[in-house]
């Protein structure tokens, strides 16, 4: 049976917004301490800084949630959805992290490009990882619009599924 790809959306709009917001709370932060003189960019290397205060909360949210109790993010949860395994299980904890770490990744390396672009903007490296981003994301965005059961490639990777939540899940 091919699953509804609607509550996937719906659930990743919610879970964006939560981003987002956290997003804006970082640039409320950073960007008047830019301007004021207090923060210089160079100070820290910014792919350990991006990853701090961006990519790691993100893990850590998605992570919780998803190896909590309700096996859902506060989205997946407006959606009526869980991440379970292949087999209808819960997924331990592990494997949440690293289907986490992997659906993160073309973010993560969104943000290694910008800086070596911006820092350089004919360095080979950023613009490896600038075609690294875009092929993951868009095999993402393929592999769910096309699979009948809506896996990701971090959903293969870890053997899980997203699906809806039933009484016993």
């Amino acid at each position: 049976m091919r699953q509804r790809l609607r509550p996937r959306l719906v659930a990743a709009g919610w879970d964006y917004l939560l981003i987002a917001a956290w997003l804006a709370a970082l640039a409320a932060v950073f960007v008047p301490l830019y301007l004021a003189g207090l923060y210089r960019p160079g100070a820290l290397n910014p792919d350990v800084l991006i990853a701090a205060v961006s990519v790691l909360p993100v893990l850590a949210y998605l992570t919780l949630c998803e190896a909590g109790p309700r096996q859902a993010t506060w989205g997946k949860r407006r959606a009526r959805l869980v991440v379970v395994t292949t087999g209808g299980k819960r997924p331990g904890a592990a494997r949440i992290v690293l289907r986490n770490a992997v659906k993160l990744l073309p973010w993560q390396c969104a943000h290694m490009a910008v800086t070596r672009l911006t820092a350089d903007d004919t360095s080979a490296s950023g613009m490896a990882l600038l075609v690294a981003t875009y092929a993951l994301a868009g095999t993402y965005v393929v592999l769910l619009l096309t699979r009948r059961d809506r896996a990701t490639p971090y959903d293969l990777l870890t053997a899980t599924r997203v699906v809806p939540r039933t009484p016993t899940t």
